[in-house]
């Protein structure tokens, strides 16, 4: 693979976005049998993290946040990684999504069959409110969601990553938004520290190797030898270690992002990479330029890169 001059890539460039809700960097890191899967595209890609520019001081506010533009929650994590810009500007302070400004900020699926309406866009997530609310738009062409806060997130994400791996492996996607939330609902049971969450953390890293079996398949493939994969993956906060989130605390401030490419350099470092670099990203990827006037605050984080092979 390589760049185009305005950074994008050359061939037919598709898109893997996958979020992981809550999942503390640290905890990630600690060992590579905490999530081979993600350690693996760690050393074959780029990583960094960053700490989100909000939270209320002490987590605790009433009638919204005080101190801050937002709350380290899910709402505003996933409106900046989705839209592209903070929540000063897509209007998400908290998970009841009020002030929220999509028809001005879509989501980066929505933005990118704006531009081209003839990309095929999915999105398969377990926290049904990112559908419900608008996070995620109608423009997109598949927008299937589960609900885990009924059915339990360990049992929503296994249909998720069904879903989408059935796409990625029978249909033609170009860009897919997939969302996990098992973690996070173990930080809130019994804290980022506990044996349930690192096995949360561990069913989430094997439902992302299913999919990128399904993408290396795909590369296998001679008929799709011009496809271009991207594979992001984020998170939206981070967790206390009693559990929970909200605040300005490091704990729960840090994100991370990992970035991979098949012809990626390995084992490198990303320069501080914010939630809101993902849409440039994903439109950079899809060689759409970023306009001026949409507003967005990001960067791509795309670079010249050495060729190598693997995703592991």
């Amino acid at each position: 693979m390589t760049h185009t001059a305005d950074g994008g890539l050359s061939g037919r460039g598709k898109v893997l976005v996958v979020g992981m809700d809550g999942l503390r960097f640290d905890r990630l890191t600690r060992s590579p049998s905490t999530a081979p899967v993600l350690h693996g595209l760690m050393a074959t890609g780029a990583h960094g993290t960053s700490l989100l520019p909000y939270g209320e001081v002490n987590g605790q506010a009433e009638n919204g946040p005080s101190t801050s533009m937002a709350y380290t929650d899910s709402g505003p994590g996933w409106s900046s990684v989705l839209t592209g810009v903070w929540p000063d500007r897509h209007g998400v302070t908290g998970n009841d999504f009020t002030g929220s400004d999509y028809a001005r900020y879509p989501d980066f699926l929505s933005r990118a069959v704006a531009v081209r309406p003839g990309l095929r866009t999915a999105s398969a997530v377990s926290w049904p409110e990112l559908v419900h609310r608008g996070t995620l738009g109608p423009a997109i062409g598949r927008r299937v969601h589960y609900d885990g806060e009924s059915d339990g997130y360990e049992t929503a994400d296994r249909l998720v990553a069904r879903t989408a791996t059935r796409w990625l492996t029978e249909e033609d996607p170009d860009v897919v938004f997939v969302y996990f939330g098992a973690a996070d609902e173990a930080g809130h049971d019994t804290g980022p520290l506990s044996p349930a969450y690192d096995r949360a953390v561990l069913s989430q890293d094997t439902h992302l190797g299913r999919l990128l079996e399904a993408i290396d398949a795909r590369r296998a493939d001679p008929a799709r030898a011009d496809e271009q994969w991207t594979v992001l993956v984020t998170t939206d906060h981070g967790h206390l270690d009693t559990g929970g989130h909200g605040g300005d605390t490091p704990a729960e401030q840090e994100v991370f992002v990992i970035l991979a490419e098949p012809s990626g350099a390995g084992d490198t470092r990303l320069d501080s990479p914010c939630l809101v670099d993902i849409a440039p990203t994903v439109l950079a990827c899809l060689g759409i330029p970023v306009n001026p006037a949409w507003g967005l605050q990001g960067r791509s984080l795309l670079r010249p890169t050495t060729p190598t092979s693997e995703w592991s």
